[in-house]
């Protein structure tokens, strides 16, 4: 075997020395710590270090790992061969296989299994384990009742003790795999006194090295041994459950493993023209840049119409020169379509199934509906009980008839280290309604549980976005003749394909600020800068360190959410070009709602002179003093049809709306109505059959004069109607308007730079200095601070 070097998980040091010197063998073993499928991100880095390290001496590596938390899926065997069992975790090769696991479990679901090797790597020497590791010996340090109380209170203590007992109540059978090793008797005592400490059945089980010795000594056509060839790259094949291989790139690995590298053989990209398209909620953009030179082409913008993508995508992509479209050969799509929908609550409705540690779902998981559900799982993935069925049948039935949901979401404990339960009820579940099924190890392999549920939730709720988004985006770019592979940017700034977007869209939130972020690298050159990206809804602001954008690998916070989204570390502030600016009860208010700008209305509406008149009628009908000016803002149709049965004064809204867009209080005298809050418009602007326009930051520019996009002239009418009818003079309102986006936009950034707690301190030295308070100050009561701003 000196052609092969074996990478081993360090459970297995004792049983492999011996199995190795029971064959006469001599082989390198690199042995990584215990533990670290409780930590899938680190395993996968960790053993894809030490298999690039191998590949360069070796030809062949045997890889001593089960699927371990998913931390296996997406390495790459380079240019050598790996050899590794098709198991979930190293319990089913201290068995000799997968088959007596499953017999094992049949017989006694909650077990909790002790083997020489874990013995000696997870509970002696302690100094041997990772920090994070969470198994039930990691707790025992601090675990004397009186030092509790003294820390942490009487009561407390015992709520402490219980909350660290309670993965107990999962267990019923202690059992020690006897493999053979020397001093078994210290094992299997160990195993004897947790049994006996915790009211458990004892099991002593005689374990087999087979599978390992097969993956050592392969035969052909060996249904537990997978052999990656050279160039290949592992994924998870949820389907199946076990775990497959194809080439690197190909479109199974990237539907599964998220990431795509756009790399030949020869390790130099090979592509020469891309097109890249940025969708965000006010504007797309098209740009057409050569990789060689390392130069932009060419580059257009127009208005995004959520209503029909397609309408936006096209008429950026045909203000581009026709010779250098045809010469694209890949595609890339940046959007913030999906955050913007998190943003807004435009979400779909989704149920979900839980499969908690304990008996009910965590206090933190506010998320309706939801039901808890049979199956549980250890905190090491072993099964403690099964689903039931029948009970997911009855619950999706409920669901769909009693909360009206449109997708599911299942997040089990454990499931991030073995997705089994998960799997098997999002198979229900989809058998049962058709609908879509989003589960918590399929975003994320870490192990917080309620963290993972809401990722889920949140994926469930806007596929049919992306999914209507990248269909209309491929019938686009079809149109223009373009046959190159279309490519996700992701919330990281790497990229992945379509498919594996349309499947976890919420992989694509901040996508648009990393693709901004990476632009002005790019067109500044700068490796240490602050970066402030303005859109139509939001303004990100994040740094560029050591030239790279700064990524927040523990997670990003989309719309108040905390989500295991992998993403750009930005300060998102809800301000943008198109923020509703509005007076209600005698106070102003800027965003973070988003409207279409009257200056577009302006623009793109043919009769202008019947919106004219609308806006004149209503300054001249009286000076009173109104309470909202939203009763001022305009609604239109879109051009999209509803896809839903409307009610009685929905249908009067959408037959009122035929001849053109209309004030919200000509509408309500047009339907004799006794309040214009009355007229209910909510489900049509949500689906974008209706499109609102109001005052934002973009007519306040247009009618200062500091920019001419649209209609300049509409603005300032329309601004003069908001002024009077709120008791202001237009110069009063421009100016106040100004300064709120200044404020707004300045806190950001100062949050950004200088972040504080909520106890007003610096988190970075633990106190705010004189002078940062000031600042802080200054701009979040007006003041005569000011930020310029170059619309």
């Amino acid at each position: 075997m000196k052609d092969t070097c074996i990478i081993a998980c360090g459970v297995f040091r004792s049983d492999l020395t011996a199995i190795l010197d029971s064959n006469a063998l001599k082989a390198e073993v690199r042995y990584l710590p215990g533990g670290l499928h409780t930590e899938p991100d680190r395993l996968r880095a960790e053993l894809q270090d030490a298999v690039d390290e191998a590949s360069k001496k070796y030809r062949t590596l045997v890889l001593l790992y089960g699927l371990c938390g998913r931390g296996v899926a997406g390495i790459r065997s380079g240019t050598s061969t790996l050899r590794l069992p098709k198991v979930h975790d190293c319990i089913s090769l201290f068995l000799g296989g997968a088959a007596e696991y499953r017999r094992q479990f049949s017989h006694a679901p909650g077990t909790y299994y002790i083997s020489a090797g874990w013995y000696q790597e997870q509970v002696q020497p302690k100094g041997k384990q990772p920090s994070s590791v969470k198994y039930p010996e990691a707790y025992v340090e601090d675990r004397d009742p009186d030092t509790l109380a003294r820390k942490y209170g009487e009561d407390n203590a015992q709520e402490i003790s219980g909350f660290l007992d309670s993965w107990k109540k999962n267990y019923s059978r202690a059992v020690y795999i006897d493999t053979g090793s020397d001093n078994e008797e210290q094992y299997e005592n160990h195993a004897r006194s947790m049994a006996e400490e915790n009211g458990w059945e004892f099991v002593k089980l005689n374990g087999s090295d087979d599978l390992i010795v097969r993956c050592l000594f392969p035969k052909d056509d060996d249904p537990e041994v997978l052999t990656v060839p050279p160039g290949h790259e592992i994924f998870h094949d949820a389907g199946s459950g076990i775990l497959n291989s194809a080439p690197v790139g190909d479109s199974t690995t990237m539907d599964r493993n998220e990431t795509v590298i756009l790399k030949g053989d020869s390790g130099r990209d090979h592509r020469q023209i891309g097109l890249g398209i940025d969708a965000g909620g006010t504007y797309t953009d098209a740009v057409i840049f050569d990789f060689q030179t390392s130069r932009v082409l060419a580059k257009a913008k127009a208005l995004t119409t959520k209503w029909k993508y397609s309408l936006g995508i096209m008429e950026s992509v045909e203000s581009l020169p026709d010779n250098l479209v045809t010469a694209v050969d890949v595609v890339s799509v940046s959007t913030t379509l999906v955050t913007n929908a998190i943003v807004e609550s435009n979400r779909r409705n989704v149920g979900l199934l839980l499969m908690p540690g304990g008996l009910d779902a965590p206090d933190t998981l506010h998320h309706q509906p939801t039901e808890v559900i049979r199956g549980r799982m250890s905190i090491g993935g072993d099964m403690t009980e099964d689903i039931d069925p029948e009970q997911i049948r009855s619950f999706a039935k409920e669901f769909t008839t009693r909360y009206h949901v449109e997708a599911f979401a299942v997040s089990g404990y454990g499931g991030s280290v073995n997705p089994e339960l998960e799997i098997r009820v999002r198979d229900i579940l989809k058998d049962e309604t058709g609908m879509d099924v989003c589960c918590g190890h399929e975003l994320s392999g870490t192990l917080n549980f309620s963290v993972r549920a809401v990722t889920a939730v949140l994926n469930a709720g806007v596929m049919p976005i992306m999914d209507e988004f990248l269909r209309e985006m491929e019938q686009a770019i079809a149109a223009k003749g373009i046959t190159a592979p279309m490519l996700v940017v992701r919330g990281d700034g790497s990229v992945m394909n379509e498919s594996y977007a349309r499947e976890f869209p919420i992989q694509t939130a901040l996508s648009g600020p990393a693709a901004s972020m990476a632009g002005a690298r790019y067109l500044t050159g700068e490796d240490e800068a602050l970066v402030v990206d303005i859109g139509g809804t939001t303004s990100d602001i994040g740094f560029l360190e050591n030239g790279r954008v700064s990524v927040c690998d523990d997670g990003a916070n989309i719309g108040g959410w905390a989500t295991h989204v992998k993403a750009v570390d930005m300060r998102t502030a809800g301000l943008g070009g198109d923020s509703e600016l509005l007076y209600e009860r005698g106070q102003w208010a800027l965003g973070p709602r988003r409207v279409t700008p009257v200056s577009w209305l302006g623009y793109a509406e043919s009769d202008l002179i019947r919106l004219t008149n609308q806006i004149e009628a209503s300054y001249s009908s009286g000076r009173e003093i109104i309470d909202s000016s939203a009763s001022l803002q305009f609604l239109g149709r879109t051009g999209k049809e509803p896809d839903f049965i409307l009610h009685s004064r929905e249908q009067a809204v959408w037959d009122v709306l035929e001849d053109g867009p209309l004030m919200l209080r000509e509408i309500q005298e047009r339907l004799g109505l006794g309040s214009w809050r009355t007229v209910k418009t909510g489900r049509l602007e949500s689906a974008y059959c209706l499109c609102r326009f109001g005052l934002t930051p973009t007519d306040i520019y247009h009618a200062s004069g500091r920019l001419s996009l649209w209609n300049s002239r509409f603005s300032r009418l329309y601004l003069k109607l908001v002024a009077a009818r709120s008791g202001l003079d237009v110069s009063a309102l421009l100016g106040m308007a100004e300064d709120m986006v200044g404020g707004i936009l300045g806190r950001a950034v100062l949050e950004k730079v200088m972040p504080l707690n909520l106890s007003g301190k610096n988190k970075a030295d633990g106190g705010a200095s004189r002078e940062t308070t000031a600042l802080y100050s200054s701009v979040l009561n007006g003041g005569n601070h000011r930020i310029a701003l170059n619309p």
